[in-house]
């Protein structure tokens, strides 16, 4: 699968990448993907959202697989 990104979504995946905690491009895009697809499965819970969101601005804290699952409970 090829995607096309505007410059300001290749800036932000740069800055990401800059930032520490992910290795390639390709990570960035499946960890976004990822949240999104928690959130749209959670039907807006606004503190589950809240902490995905928190989650991608901090991607030198790994979240180990369950994390949100008290939230989401």
């Amino acid at each position: 699968m090829k995607v096309l990104l505007t410059p300001h979504q290749e800036k932000f995946v740069g800055q990401k990448m800059k930032g520490g905690g992910y290795l390639s491009q390709d990570e960035v895009i499946r960890e976004a993907l990822r949240v999104y697809e928690l959130v749209e499965q959670e039907d807006n819970d606004p503190q589950l959202e809240a902490a995905l969101r928190h989650s991608l601005r901090s991607p030198l804290k790994k979240y180990k697989r369950g994390h949100f699952a008290a939230l989401a409970a």
